[in-house]
């Protein structure tokens, strides 16, 4: 009788952990990771005044067992201007807030800003931070420390777009047929994971040398600097007409700028610098365009294609791809008659190449060039091209054929000429062009090829 006794408060306990539900047990498996309703909290309001905005993160735990938060906290802690409210209680730490398995929690994330304090970064970024069983991850959050222009899906008629603020695409903008978007020299237009710029009518790009036009991702951060695909890019529609893009960089684009305009008067694009974009940095559609002063580099497909015929002049330009870390399958630099995968070929078209520089590092690619027909090429004359399949066709003309470009310092992205480049001296005088992409006056003598000039007479 006595062991009975003595064994019922065991077997009552026994009775009582065998009976707790699974979805309560806490687990210490380090797998068990959270997942989040976002991966960046992204405060998008117009911010006019000082003033305070409040958004919800979902945290879900998808395991069958429960999980123990050891630590939720702001990676900027006190001196953040983002506050956290977790289970009712605003603070920016809490410790071991156990979620239910399958279970999950609102945490409210305020931000308290002004935005016409112009000391404040264009983005204030932090990170809440979550610590389960050893492991950390976080969300980032992102709001505009100064005052912008924001742009939501619209259709706009003639339009100037000024310089004094950003301008922020939240999602597609058209410019309508008819209508001109002229965007003043020095602005800085920004894209989210949505927006697109449309043109349906005229684009005008007047950056020059000195203030160049910046269209980026959102994402200011130097590890986003470089990275392709933030927002889908530039697209000339087929009413769209006469554009003009000068000293403008394009980057982080799903494409930088396609364009698709047949039989309307062409585009100009001079001085630009087009990169990191995921699939193509410029490409057009039996369309006409000239490129001058360009650089095009690290893409993920063609740097500059011309599908499906079309007129296509490029002078003084670099079309090139080092320590690119996207996997390319595709030349740098292609024009033909035709439009892959569509019944579109045979297209009247022609190519003038002068003066421009077409080159990687790649160890699969040994030919960045495809024209088809070769006959499209009405003129090749004092290029440096990576190419083995037009070696005979090209080995005139003052064409520097396989030959290293010898750029001062292309792992950084510095596409100027070393003292020791075969590409200078290597261009032929244009009287039309006299300066290159940086406003840097051309030799008329001796000019180099490519977008930047390293002699002067």
């Amino acid at each position: 009788m006595k062991y009975t006794l003595f064994l019922l408060p065991l077997l009552l306990l026994l009775c009582l952990f065998s009976c707790e539900p699974r979805d309560e047990v806490i687990t210490t498996d380090p797998a068990a990771v959270l997942e989040f309703s976002a991966d960046t909290v992204l405060f998008d309001t117009v911010f006019v005044s000082r003033g305070s905005i409040t958004k919800r993160l979902k945290v879900y735990n998808r395991n069958e067992k429960a999980v123990r938060i050891s630590e939720i906290t702001l990676a900027g802690a006190a001196a953040s201007p983002y506050q956290l409210t977790i289970n009712g209680v605003q603070s920016p730490l809490a410790n071991d807030v156990n979620l239910r398995g399958g279970d999950s929690l609102y945490v409210l994330v305020q931000v308290n800003i002004n935005p016409s304090d112009e000391n404040l970064p264009f983005l204030v970024a932090d990170s809440v931070l979550f610590q389960t069983n050893g492991q950390q991850q976080d969300v980032k959050l992102v709001a505009y420390g100064q005052n912008a222009y924001f742009h939501r899906k619209e259709a706009i008629g003639e339009t100037v777009w000024e310089s004094d603020k950003p301008h922020i695409l939240l999602d597609s903008v058209l410019v309508q047929e008819g209508a001109t978007l002229t965007i003043r020299k020095g602005s800085r237009i920004y894209g989210t994971d949505k927006s697109v710029l449309l043109v349906n009518g005229r684009l005008l790009v007047e950056g020059t040398p000195e203030e160049r036009v910046i269209f980026g991702g959102y994402r200011q951060e130097e590890a986003y600097l470089t990275a392709p695909g933030q927002w889908e890019g530039i697209r000339i529609l087929t009413k769209s007409s006469d554009n003009v893009i000068q000293y403008a960089d394009i980057r982080n684009t799903l494409y930088g700028l396609r364009i698709g305009n047949p039989g309307k008067a062409g585009t100009l694009v001079e001085g630009c610098a087009v990169s990191h974009a995921y699939v193509d940095g410029i490409v057009a559609f039996t369309s006409d365009v000239k490129m001058v002063n360009t650089l095009i580099y690290n893409c993920g497909q063609y740097g500059f294609g011309g599908l499906g015929g079309g007129n296509y002049e490029v002078l003084y330009s670099t079309i090139v791809s080092y320590n690119n870390r996207m996997v390319r399958e595709t030349p740098l630099f292609v024009v033909t008659d035709f439009i892959p995968g569509t019944e579109i070929e045979n297209q009247p078209t022609s190519l003038r190449l002068v003066n421009s520089i077409i080159y990687s590092d790649s160890y699969s690619l040994k030919d960045e060039v495809l024209l088809s027909p070769l006959d499209a090429a009405t003129e090749v004359s004092n290029n440096l091209l990576l190419t083995e399949v037009y070696k005979e066709a090209f080995a005139q003309s003052g064409n520097k054929l396989n030959e290293a470009p010898k750029f001062e310092a292309p792992a950084k992205a510095d596409f100027t000429l070393d003292t020791l480049s075969p590409a200078s001296g290597a261009a032929r005088f244009l009287p039309e062009v006299l300066s290159d992409l940086k406003g840097t006056t051309r030799s008329t003598s001796l000019p180099d090829a490519g977008a930047f000039e390293r002699a002067v007479d």
